[in-house]
């Protein structure tokens, strides 16, 4: 069999396949990584801490509206 090219060029070459291959792999972790967390942030809040927070703004902005005036 004959090889093509130079001792550093093979080496070269096995480098950069190896570079390539890492970053796939890299790539479809970082791909599960970000439907996980697309994942977790998509769950919402319960609907009585959403009344609450709403219910406490409203009380805030009408005291502040009060003191102002």
């Amino acid at each position: 069999m004959v090889k093509l090219g130079c001792a550093y060029g093979q080496v070269t070459r096995q480098m950069i396949t190896d570079i390539k291959e890492s970053i796939d792999l890299n790539f479809k972790e970082l791909k599960k990584n970000q439907e996980h967390l697309f994942n977790h942030m998509s769950s919402r809040v319960p609907m009585w801490v959403t009344i609450m927070f709403t219910i406490l703004g409203s009380t805030v902005v009408g005291l502040l509206v009060k003191l102002v005036s």
